[in-house]
C-alpha cells in the first residue's frame, strides 16, 4: 500500500533557522544527518520502497486559484499554523502499522510531525 507522508516541521523552528549563521545552520544539520541516515537504513532493512523530497519554506510558495474565468495569483500559503510542511516521502509500506511505524522513525517527530495519508487506488 502507498502513503504519502506530510512531514510538517514547527513552524517556530523554522524561524530559528532564520537567525542563524550560514555555518550554525551547517553544523545543526550535520548533527542531524546520521539521525536520518538510521532511518534510510531501517526503510532498506524493512524493504520500503520510498522517494523523498525537501520543499522550500513556504514564503517562496505560490498558490493559484480560477475564479470566474480569472487566473489569481498570489504568495501563499496564507493559513496561520503551528506547523509547516518541509518534506515529504511516498512510501511502498505492507500495511498502515508499518507506515506509522516509519513515521515514528522521522527524525523531526519529535519537534513537528508527520502525517500519514494513503494513496487512493481504484
Amino acid at each position: 500500500m502507498k502513503y504519502l507522508l506530510l512531514l510538517n516541521n514547527d513552524a517556530a523552528s523554522i524561524e530559528s533557522w532564520h537567525e542563524l549563521s550560514e555555518e550554525e545552520a551547517r553544523n545543526l544539520r550535520e548533527q542531524e544527518m546520521p539521525r536520518w541516515n538510521q532511518l534510510f537504513g531501517w526503510m532498506s532493512e524493512q524493504g520500503i520502497d520510498v522517494s523523498g523530497l525537501e520543499l522550500e519554506e513556504a514564503s517562496k510558495a505560490r498558490v493559484v486559484r480560477v475564479r470566474n474565468g480569472k487566473s489569481l495569483v498570489s504568495d501563499g500559503p496564507f493559513a496561520e499554523t503551528k506547523e509547516v510542511i518541509g518534506g515529504c516521502f511516498l512510501a511502498d509500506c505492507k500495511n498502515l502499522d508499518q507506515a506509522i511505524e516509519l513515521a515514528e522513525r522521522v527524525p523531526l517527530v519529535g519537534k513537528g510531525s508527520v502525517e500519514i495519508r494513503p494513496l487512493v487506488t481504484h
